[in-house]
């Protein structure tokens, strides 16, 4: 069925099966109390104990390195074991570390207690995303898959965009009620899988017992896909960490101006993301790959050359734009490279390279805004990496000709 622009947002998410439905509580809650305690965390670690940024830079670091490998093998877990039982078990187990963190904040607990925790949470929740991944290629149609995971992208945006606020609130009764909130949000997303989410992996005998990553390993097509996407998420990558810090020590703009950044690029996400998608996706998706690295390139360009907060907004803007069109696009090309009975494995290796690059791109950005005299050469290579992925993307489609328009054959 098709829907156009104007259909109530209600009625159209009915259109998608349940599990999908459910899934996007899920990840509304889940993005919800994450961010009620993440943005706070840093913060906790320096001031209240003392821990030097080397030290939190380096948890941060080693949590998100150990995270991308979770995701491969939680893709691949749910190939074998089934999505169900496997998405209520992961919740229910960071539900309980961040119980545990709480405990330990509570009690003042040295550092380094506290980073073995977060770095097991952090593994635990890197091992959702391609789980949700699936569920939603399992369920959705071919020429829906690129709305569905908009629409997953949506609800999570909702939730950053509420959680930090709450978090401000919350952590004025401790640091600890703001961790125990977070574990409160997971609680609720892992009863509402247990009870709303059906099986949608139908294992039938020998079919669980699925060949080893050497599938994945030898798929060319799905390898040169994900090398050019990391090029794409170290990019990307730069959003949080590098582009505040930037944003605050050379452009001079107050934390209040930097929320508003991240205010605007959350709330274009939330009412733009559907209505874009829907029109994105009557083209080849490479070349909307091609185009969103194009513009991310423009972006990070003018966040070097930004002077002021008007300028700093113009650039979030055009980065929005890009995260907008290349979010859903590449996850719906990983569900249509991935063979039968294979999606978890595939889906896990795509996530672990949206992870490598958030982890590693901060650490490339931050290396060279230490290093570079004048920063707008800095974000010059940024988007040069950029134009660089998108030379990559082009590469690909006239290697193998991909996803002809209306999403209709398979790369």
């Amino acid at each position: 069925m098709t829907f156009s622009w104007w259909e109530s947002p209600a009625r159209y998410v009915k259109s998608f099966e349940s599990p999908f439905q459910s899934l996007m509580f899920i990840r509304a809650a889940g993005a919800l109390g994450f961010a009620m305690s993440i943005p706070f965390l840093s913060i906790y670690l320096h001031e209240d104990l003392g821990v030097p940024m080397t030290q939190v830079g380096l948890m941060l670091a080693t949590a998100g390195i150990f995270g991308s490998s979770a995701a491969s093998f939680g893709g691949a877990l749910s190939d074998r074991l089934g999505r169900h039982k496997l998405l209520v078990t992961v919740l229910s187990a960071r539900s309980i570390s961040f119980l545990i963190l709480a405990f330990l904040v509570w009690k003042h607990t040295p550092f380094h207690v506290f980073a073995v925790v977060y770095i097991l949470s952090t593994v635990l929740g890197t091992s959702i995303f391609p789980l949700m991944d699936s569920i939603v290629a399992d369920v959705t149609p071919v020429n829906k898959r690129a709305e569905a995971y908009g629409l997953l992208r949506v609800t999570a945006n909702v939730g950053w965009a509420i959680g930090p606020a709450l978090g401000g609130m919350i952590v004025l009764g401790g640091y600890h009620l703001m961790f125990l909130a977070t574990a409160l949000m997971l609680m609720t997303s892992a009863l509402i899988a247990g009870f709303k989410v059906s099986e949608t992996r139908k294992l039938k005998g020998p079919e669980s017992e699925k060949p080893g990553f050497n599938v994945l390993l030898s798929d060319g097509r799905m390898i040169r896909f994900m090398l050019v996407c990391l090029l794409m998420y170290l990019v990307k990558g730069q959003l949080v960490a590098t582009m505040s810090v930037h944003a605050s020590v050379n452009v001079g703009l107050s934390k209040a101006q930097i929320g508003l950044l991240y205010f605007v690029n959350g709330g274009m996400v939330v009412t733009l993301q559907v209505f874009a998608t829907r029109l994105i996706r009557r083209f080849n998706p490479l070349h909307m790959l091609v185009i969103g690295c194009i513009i991310y390139g423009l972006g990070f360009a003018l966040v070097g050359r930004a002077d002021s907060l008007i300028t700093m907004l113009l650039a979030v803007i055009i980065i929005t734009v890009a995260e907008i069109i290349e979010a859903p696009t590449a996850t719906t090309i990983v569900s249509k490279l991935a063979p039968e009975g294979l999606t978890g494995m595939y889906m896990g290796g795509f996530n672990m390279v949206i992870h490598l690059g958030w982890t590693v791109g901060p650490l490339m950005g931050g290396f060279l805004l230490d290093r570079v005299s004048k920063p707008a050469h800095m974000w010059e290579a940024i988007g040069m990496v950029a134009l660089l992925a998108a030379f990559g993307f082009f590469i690909i489609n006239r290697m193998t000709p991909v996803l002809e328009k209306g999403n209709k054959s398979v790369v």
